[in-house]
């Protein structure tokens, strides 16, 4: 039927729009959420190996590195060279490396080069947090925006709808039931109007009208 369907119809559009609003805001955060973790973890992994290196070369003072604390310092350079997620790491990353035998073994100057490496190794990492922050925050503003305006569309769909709605459904009865009741109170020349109704009230309409004129002959024999 037209009218059910166009009722299912209706309803169907804004349960759908609303919907979409709902699961889209859900699916970008949703998203967004896991993938900045994983950044954030990396670089902090890679902090966290610089600032053991400095532990260990800074605890050795001018020293050579005891044999322990030499394995810890290469065992985190490891972790760092594999853990690259930026490419300003990589000259730092092999600076450092072609400084840290000398470093290991007590020459002053290597030692401060290495060690001036490994805190510019945590700034870049540092550096690329703050950036996913920013990104994030962009991000959030973006989907937050995108969801006033999806609203915003649905709001004026939803407006639509209802005047559509007023003007096929509700003027239609509304008129239907006017009529009837000029008819039962004596008023026999009032019809319903034609409208953009569906096909099933439009029946109905005529029906009534139909019956009133029928009415109307039945009441004046001689006229036709």
């Amino acid at each position: 039927m037209e009218l059910r369907r166009e009722l299912l119809l209706t309803v169907g559009v804004l349960v759908l729009l609303n919907l979409l609003l709902a699961f889209g805001a859900i699916g970008l955060f949703v998203r967004m959420g896991p993938a900045i973790e994983h950044i954030l973890q990396e670089n902090d992994y890679s902090i966290e190996a610089a600032e053991e290196m400095l532990a260990e070369i800074a605890g050795a003072g001018s020293e050579p590195l005891a044999d322990a604390a030499e394995d810890r310092v290469r065992q985190a350079m490891a972790r760092a060279q594999q853990n690259v997620t930026e490419a300003a790491e990589r000259p730092v990353l092999a600076d450092i490396e072609q400084l840290l035998p000398r470093a290991l073994a007590g020459e002053p100057d290597a030692r401060r080069q290495a060690v001036t490496d490994v805190r510019r190794l945590i700034e870049i990492n540092r550096e690329a947090m703050r950036s996913v922050d920013e990104e994030a925050q962009r991000l959030g503003s973006a989907g937050a925006w995108a969801a006033v305006l999806v609203g915003f569309l649905s709001f004026l769909l939803s407006l639509f709808v209802v005047v559509r709605f007023q003007r096929r459904f509700v003027r239609p009865l509304v008129d239907l039931y006017e009529v009837l009741e000029s008819a039962r109170q004596g008023e026999r020349l009032r019809r319903c109007r034609p409208s953009e109704a569906p096909r099933e009230v439009i029946l109905v309409a005529e029906s009534v009208n139909g019956l009133l004129d029928e009415r109307l002959r039945r009441s004046n024999p001689g006229s036709r």
